[in-house]
């Protein structure tokens, strides 16, 4: 093994290193955008049920009355859980929960 083999799978960056390219990896992605849902809840319809919809039809969701929305990321990652609020003439979500592992 040579010097600088030897070297390179010695190098272990210092802890101050490590935070500095941290930040530098956080300043990169702050910009970038993401696409952010409110999920009230979801069912399954067949064709034919969707092809029956009507205006003033119901359709049945999976969650309660009062249950909390789930704000969800890119369609796929749920990131926090929330209740309805009206702000001015709109709707927003007030989180009440942060998902701590998305994976889990």
């Amino acid at each position: 093994m040579t010097a600088m083999e030897q070297s390179d799978e010695s190098f272990e960056p210092s802890p101050d290193a490590r935070e500095a390219s941290m930040r530098v990896r956080e300043a990169q992605f702050r910009n970038v955008s993401v696409e952010v849902s409110a999920w009230i809840g979801k069912t399954r319809l067949s064709f034919g049920e969707l092809s029956a919809l009507r205006p003033g039809h119901v359709v049945e969701l999976d969650q309660a009355v009062g249950a909390p929305i789930e704000i969800v990321l890119n369609r796929e990652v749920v990131l926090a859980r929330g209740e309805v609020v009206e702000v001015g003439d709109e709707y927003g979500v007030r989180i009440t929960e942060i998902v701590v592992d998305p994976g889990a």
